[in-house]
């Protein structure tokens, strides 16, 4: 072997041995969850039903998810209905913007199915008949003045705050949920390029990250076990088994998913 070859083989081992040496210490040295990964419902589960409606939210339960996740907005009228889009267009068969429709001319619409858009009090009722936590989100808060107040109020004339956990990408809305309510549980989410879940807004004892982003820096994790708080992880293109185990293996307490059975299947090794 040339002394050429011999050096490039040398590189190439220190190249390769690189992400080996980094992914392994962080899995050493990781702080495991408290107790088995949380099979979270992302939008109730689209892989199997039209998302963020009650046909989704009632397979996800059947197939073991541990939580219903969902996003809130607000209608003209004042009504909390669950979808995701600040507009109708993609999931059902209208069009316009959600707040400028009554919750009458929502719930004409079809949102897959023959399944309607369901309000907040609906998801709850569901929820509630099977002993599963929710986690609502206050989606594009900034749009609805007074969303935060009306979840609130929702979960606490329903006794369900205390099965809640209130996530927001917003930090003024996830201040506003603090103020109104100092004992929920809240989750602050981080989206694509964020890697700082340090001192969350509001206080949130749940961080949520990107799981991607998570991948390429887990030590998010260990840093949000040490300040004492829980972390779930949202998947933003690449859900796939292989993510799964990844977040499994950094410690993350949940997961959220589009397919809850394959990450319980995951989960439990199968």
């Amino acid at each position: 072997m040339t002394g050429s070859r011999r050096r490039c083989l040398v590189a190439a081992g220190i190249i390769l041995s690189i992400p080996l040496v980094y992914y392994g210490g962080h899995v050493v040295f990781r702080s495991p969850p408290a107790g088995p990964v949380q099979v979270i419902a992302h939008r109730g589960g689209p892989s199997h039903a039209p998302e963020n409606t009650l046909a989704a939210f009632r397979t996800a339960i059947d197939q073991g998810a541990s939580w219903l996740e969902f996003d809130v907005q607000m209608t003209r009228d004042g009504a909390l209905v669950v979808i995701h889009d600040v507009t109708v267009n993609r999931t059902t068969d209208g069009a316009g913007a959600v707040r400028d429709l009554t919750l009458a001319q929502i719930r004409a619409l079809d949102a897959g199915g023959g399944e309607r858009v369901p309000t907040l009090e609906e998801v709850v009722v569901l929820a509630r008949a099977h002993g599963v936590g929710i986690l609502p989100e206050t989606k594009a808060a900034h749009l609805y003045p007074g969303i935060e107040e009306k979840l609130v109020q929702a979960l606490v004339a329903a006794d369900y705050l205390d099965h809640a956990v209130i996530q927001s990408f917003q930090a003024a809305s996830l201040e506003r949920l603090r103020s109104l309510a100092p004992d929920a549980r809240l989750c602050a989410l981080y989206g694509r390029w964020r890697f700082d879940v340090r001192q969350p807004p509001g206080d949130a004892q749940v961080v949520c990250p990107m799981a991607e982003m998570v991948l390429l820096a887990p030590g998010m994790i260990r840093q949000a076990h040490r300040e004492g708080r829980q972390v779930f992880v949202w998947v933003g293109v690449f859900e796939n088994r292989f993510m799964f185990e990844a977040m499994r293996l950094f410690g993350a307490d949940g997961i959220m998913s589009d397919d809850p059975a394959a990450l319980r299947d995951a989960m439990a090794g199968r």
